[in-house]
Formats: structure tokens, sequence, C-alpha cells
């Protein structure tokens, strides 16, 4: 035996080992002449049915009639290979997406002998056993590929159900093909621009389904490209957001139906207070005439009737107002920079004949510039250190403010010296018109819940920390920067 033919039998055991390529010889005329078990894999022929057949056989029609199969023998003849990523059809009909090499054969006298294929498919197939096509095909978000004309190269389960057909039935298929012209208009120039751009791109997809409805796909679309650095086509991978895109929907469209009914409701309030105001005014004034009238011809049961009925017309003007201003804190916020400090200043000096009445003093440490709507702020600051006076039983009330921040945002302290909260009325005390101690105590019930409003709307919480007869702290916070939310 020589070496020559040794080499020859090595040469042959390596093409037929070769499984995962199809390598074939064709003739000089494009005749195939020699099949490896690659052929079978991927092409689906045995070597009867493959060798004999004209080269050009395995292109499909398209590329038959635009002669790709002479072009590529022709580069392959003129340059020693020819290479190119396309379909190729099988012995069922069916295309598979290889990249291939056509190399030029020539004897030692330089006479071209024939041609050398070699060729891989693209798409991996055969990848479910492997880690990739466990990835692949075990996610829940649709993955697939397609070729500079837009057939599918590579689909996997996922899409293969978003899309209403079997894997089978989208391979070698466009997007017109498998989905409405609209939609594979809008798709085919989102493809475009990116292959085009050779750039990834994040894009928001709609996608018809029958069982379904409407699907809405978040897909990152990227360039697909050869060895060579071509584009050959796109990589798509994509996330079903269709529920947390109904659900953005559906909270958009609750918001404006909350601001529309916080309107309606403030400019309902307007119109009571209004209407109510000025009976109550009528009948707070002619008790009081009624008493200087009658002023020494009525007995002291009498007075004190009239005492009564014009205490309750007070009250219920007081009430009507703290209604007022509890839903307007439900409207639109001013968000402008806040020196806490001078809100301070302003409380203590409306609050001054009160303070000196009871006694009370107020310390505070250096409070922070803050993100929110200064006459909402006031409101709550001024509630709960009216609060911490009302309350403070019969020690002078001692008030102390402070506040601390994070990253996030500030949080403030208003702690007293008073009577206490009971922790079963932690949360009762911020619910309007909930009072624990009835008239003993001036007020109209609103003005915790008007704080809590409030804060909320800026999207902070409020809360208290106090023990009977050990006084309370009440703690708010306000983020660094705030989100209006409906209050």
């Amino acid at each position: 035996m020589t070496i020559e033919s040794d080499h020859a039998k090595l040469h042959e055991l390596l093409i037929q080992e070769l499984q995962d390529f199809a390598v074939f010889l064709v003739s000089p005329e494009g005749r195939i002449i020699s099949w490896n078990p690659g052929v079978l894999r991927f092409f689906g022929y045995t070597q009867d049915e493959f060798i004999g057949k004209e080269f050009a056989d395995i292109f499909t029609p398209e590329d038959r009639a635009a002669r790709a199969p002479h072009a590529e023998m022709e580069t392959a003849r003129r340059d020693g290979r020819s290479s190119d990523v396309r379909w190729h059809l099988c012995q069922d009909q069916s295309r598979v997406f290889v990249e291939g090499a056509l190399h030029g054969i020539r004897n030692e006298a330089g006479t071209l002998a024939g041609f050398a294929k070699i060729a891989r498919a693209v798409r991996p197939v055969h990848a479910a056993g492997s880690m990739i096509g466990t990835l692949v095909e075990g996610t829940d978000d649709p993955i697939y590929a397609v070729d500079r004309e837009g057939r599918f190269v590579f689909a996997n389960a996922q899409t293969a159900r978003l899309l209403g057909r079997p894997i089978e039935d989208l391979l070698g298929h466009t997007r017109e093909e498998v989905l409405p012209p609209e939609t594979a208009a809008d798709h085919r120039g989102t493809d475009a621009s990116v292959m085009q751009s050779r750039h990834s791109r994040l894009i928001e997809e709609h996608f018809p389904s029958k069982d379904r409805g409407e699907r809405v796909i978040l897909t990152t679309k990227a360039p697909w490209l050869d060895s060579s650095e071509r584009v050959i086509g796109l990589v798509a991978i994509g996330k079903d957001v269709t529920s947390r895109t109904a659900y953005q929907a559906e909270r958009e469209r609750l918001l404006r139906e909350l601001r529309r009914t916080n309107e309606e409701l403030s400019a309902f309030s307007h119109v009571v207070a209004h209407d109510l105001s000025a009976p109550l005014r009528a009948v707070k004034i002619y008790a009081e005439l009624l008493t200087r009238h009658l002023e020494g011809r009525i007995d002291e049961t009498a007075r004190q009737f009239l005492s009564f009925v014009t205490d309750g017309a007070s009250n219920m003007e007081n009430l009507i107002e703290s209604l007022l201003r509890y839903a307007e804190s439900g409207e639109e916020l001013a968000i402008r920079p806040v020196n806490v400090n001078a809100i301070i200043d302003g409380i203590l000096h409306r609050l001054e004949p009160l303070m000196r009445e009871t006694n009370a003093t107020v310390t505070r440490k250096v409070l922070p510039e803050v993100q929110a709507d200064p006459v909402r702020l006031l409101q709550v600051f001024q509630n709960l250190i009216v609060n911490a006076i009302n309350y403070s039983g019969d020690a002078p009330p001692r008030i102390e403010i402070s506040a601390e921040s994070s990253d996030s945002e500030y949080r403030f302290a208003v702690s007293d010296n008073g009577i206490g909260i009971a922790r079963e009325h932690f949360e009762r005390i911020f619910s309007p018109l909930k009072r624990l101690h009835g008239k003993d105590v001036p007020g109209s019930g609103i003005g915790l819940a008007l704080c809590r409003k409030i804060v909320e709307g800026h999207g902070g919480h409020i809360w208290v920390e106090s023990r009977v007869g050990m006084g309370s702290t009440f703690f708010f916070t306000l983020p660094v920067r705030p989100s209006q939310r409906p209050a």
C-alpha cells in the first residue's frame, strides 16, 4: 500500500466522521459525486439519493432563478473559494439555513477537477440536549432568528405558541406569511433598521393571538453577523409584557378617574360649605341678637339654651371649615423648595397667643430644606403642634421638632410631654372625625386625617409612637424627590 493511498483512505475516513458537517464533491459540470453522513443529518439524503443529483437541486427555487448555484461555482472556479450563508432544500423540500464554502479543486496540471462543498446548519436544531438548547426551549420568552429577507431561521416553542403555528410551519417562511400585513410591515421596518444600523434595539411590538388576544412583546433585537462580520440576519429575544401593559393602562385610567372624582369632591365641598355657612351665620347672629334683645327679661335657663345655640353654630362653622381644608388637601400639590425653619417660624408667630396662654415652649434642631407644597407642609406642622398643646394635660406643653435624612427621604419628628395615646388607638386617630376625648379637648377631629392625606400625597407616610401618660412622638417622612400621588 502506498503513502498516497493511505492518505486517501485517511481523508475518506475523516470525511465520513464529520457528521456535524455536510461534505460532498461536485464535478466540474455541477453534478454531485460523493456523500458523507452529514448530508443525511442536515439534508435528509441517503447516499443513493444524493449522488448523481445536480448541485443546483439543493438550492431554493428563488436562488436557482437568480442563478446562485452558477455564481457560486464561478466564484470558486475563479478565486478558489466561495462562501455564503443561505437556505438550501432538504430531501423532503423543507429548508435548512446553512453556512457553507465551495472550494475549487485542481489537479497537478492546474486544471479544475471539481469542487468540494463543506456546509453546516446555522440553526441549532440538534441543541435540545445541550445547555443552550435547554435554556432556549425552557424559557418563557420567545426567541427567534430571521435572515435578511425576513424568513424564520430559528424559533423556539414560545415563539411558535405566540404566533399560533408549529415550528416547522415557521422555518423558511417570512413574516408576511405568518402575520397580518400591517403587523408584518411594522416588524419588517424595525428589523431593517436594526440590520442597517448594526446595533441592538429594544422595541415594543404587538402580535395578534387567536386564543389570548393581542400580545405586547418587549423585544431586544440584534444584528446577526457571520464570521466575516457581514450582517446575515437578526436575532430577537422577547418578553411578554401584556399583563404589565394592561395593568399600567388600568392604573392610569383609575388615576384619571380618581383625579376627576377628587376635583368633583372639592367643587362639591366648596358649594356645600358656602350653602351651609350662610344659614349657620344667620343662626349664630340672630341667637346673639335675641340674647341682647331679651337681656334682663329671660331667666338663666333660657340664657343657657341660647348659649348652646350660639356655641353649636360656632362649632359647626369650625367643622365645615376643617372639612373644606380636608377636601382641598387632595388638590394638585405645588412642589417647590421649602425652608422648614421658616415654616416653623411663621407657625410660632401665628400661635403666640395660644402658647402664651398655655405656657407652651417649642424647641427645634436645624431643619432641612425639602421639596414640598409649602402651604400643605405648614398645615401638617401646625396641626401637630396645636394637637401637642391641646393634649398636654395639666403640665405646660413642651414640644420638640427634629429631622433626620437619608439618600431617599427626610424623617421629621414632633415630640410632646402630653397625656399620650393607647396603642389600640394608633391607627384610629388618623381617621376623619375620630376623636378620643370628645368635648374635653378642642378640635374638629380632622387635623390628623388632614396630616395623613397631605403626607401621603407627597409620597411619604405618617405614624405615632406613644405611651399613656408618657407623651407622644409623631413621625412623618417626605421623599427627597417627591412624585405626586392622589391623596
